[in-house]
């Protein structure tokens, strides 16, 4: 009789301990998959944070960055055909990373955004430029429209807060000596004012029209036909 109570007890204490394990596993692990949920959730969170449209009026140009890590980058030009890219992009640490479906841009661009300011950090291939969120429908190019239409209008405008051809020549050269062009080329380089907006800039050509780069406040935008020129100062 006393080793049939000593048995029942052992037997109860056994299947408390089976069941306060397994409700403890359980436990463990339900907390682990929620954990893992909301991390997950934080950062869809913080990366939904940049999807949208912006526009840089004082470059002529804007960005869309859609849900899917796809995107747009459209920028006006009065002298040549307009850049109109593809792009990808994705979020790394505290910053985003976006890439152009553009042979002439290889370098990956460091964006970073603040509330509605978005700024692409300029590199080697790439001018640092800013640009502001666009609340409500968007449509790039509906934009690039807007940007000639505001070139062709700008020629009554006064001109004379335009910054120097000779200021942006030497900007122009500064940037070819920092990238090991010959900046001897740029002394017959014609500057020419086609971009008519009295802040927008200067476009430098040679003989033959054709456009070596353009420089808007001190902002280098170089053309593809540098590649070709792989000489060093």
């Amino acid at each position: 009789m006393r080793f049939s109570k000593a048995f029942l007890v052992a037997t109860s204490i056994i299947a408390i301990g089976l069941c306060t394990s397994g409700c403890s596993s359980s436990s463990t692990s339900s907390n682990s998959s929620k954990g893992s949920s909301a991390q997950v959730s934080s950062v869809k969170k913080e990366e939904s944070h940049i999807v949208g449209s912006y526009r840089d009026d004082a470059d002529g140009a804007a960005i869309t960055l859609n849900s899917d890590g796809t995107g747009t980058y459209v920028m006006a030009n009065p002298t040549q055909a307009d850049i109109h890219d593809q792009l990808t992009w994705k979020k790394e640490k505290n910053n985003y990373i976006i890439n152009l479906n553009d042979s002439n841009y290889d370098t990956p661009i460091d964006a970073r955004l603040n509330e509605d300011n978005l700024s692409l950090v300029g590199n080697d291939e790439w001018p640092n430029q800013s640009f502001k969120r666009v609340h409500g429908d968007f449509d790039v190019d509906n934009f690039l429209k807007e940007q000639h239409a505001k070139n062709n209008s700008s020629t009554t405008k006064d001109t004379h807060s335009k910054e120097s051809s000779t200021h942006a020549r030497a900007a122009l050269k500064k940037w070819a000596s920092d990238h090991h062009k010959d900046t001897s080329k740029i002394d017959n380089l014609k500057a020419t004012t086609d971009l008519s907006e009295p802040d927008e800039g200067w476009a430098f050509v040679d003989d033959n029209g054709t456009e070596y780069a353009i420089v808007r406040n001190g902002k280098v935008y170089p053309r593809p036909v540098i590649d070709g020129d792989t000489s060093s100062n």
